[in-house]
């Protein structure tokens, strides 16, 4: 998946909310972390029972999730610097 310049630029404009956006893909990224481990945990090879698949959804997801936050991190960053110039 690629971030189109659209997508950044959809990224909110103040520190706060760009905080708040990152507070909300640290929720995120510990739901999704959460079911890997149910996932996880419910597979039982001697029963025959593998969840490869969602496992690979989920691992997807966090890595979606964690690419978002970053981005969200650098835009604080820039607004930081923005408003703070050395």
């Amino acid at each position: 998946m690629e971030t189109s310049q659209k997508d950044v630029e959809s990224l909110p404009t103040t520190i706060p909310e760009v905080e708040a956006l990152i507070k909300q893909y640290d929720s995120e990224l510990k739901a999704i972390e959460d079911a890997f481990r149910e996932l996880v945990a419910s597979e039982n090879p001697a029963k025959g029972i593998f969840h490869a698949s969602e496992i690979h959804e989920n691992r997807q997801k966090k890595n979606i999730a964690e690419v978002n936050r970053q981005f969200a991190v650098n835009r604080r960053n820039r607004l930081r610097m923005e408003a703070e110039p050395f």
